[in-house]
């Protein structure tokens, strides 16, 4: 069977090594962690179970990456309007390897 569709989507990275983490919120809840290794590669990890306003933000999250990927936009311009449109700590480099579980 050939895969006719699959959206589209920048490349995720191996959650090896050192990248930049961010880490996005709604009133205090995790709703995941925005990572990425140079501007080449991006990962999302939405935590589970989220509440209602957190899983709004989560499919926002998701729907920046894909729309913005869908129309060649770079990376950067989609990090940077996840970032205008959520709650955020603040942007740290630290090891990517716990991330993925």
């Amino acid at each position: 069977m050939d895969l006719a569709h699959a959206p589209p989507r920048y490349p995720g990275h191996d959650y090896r090594g050192d990248g930049e983490i961010v880490t996005v919120r709604v009133a205090g809840e995790v709703v995941g962690h925005l990572s990425r290794k140079d501007w080449t590669a991006v990962g999302w990890l939405p935590r589970p179970d989220l509440s209602e306003d957190a899983d709004t933000v989560r499919v926002m999250v998701q729907d920046i990456l894909r729309d913005f990927a869908r129309d060649g936009r770079p990376l950067v311009d989609a990090w940077a309007e996840v970032l205008n449109h959520t709650q955020h700590d603040a942007p740290v480099t630290a090891p990517l390897d716990g991330l993925a579980g």
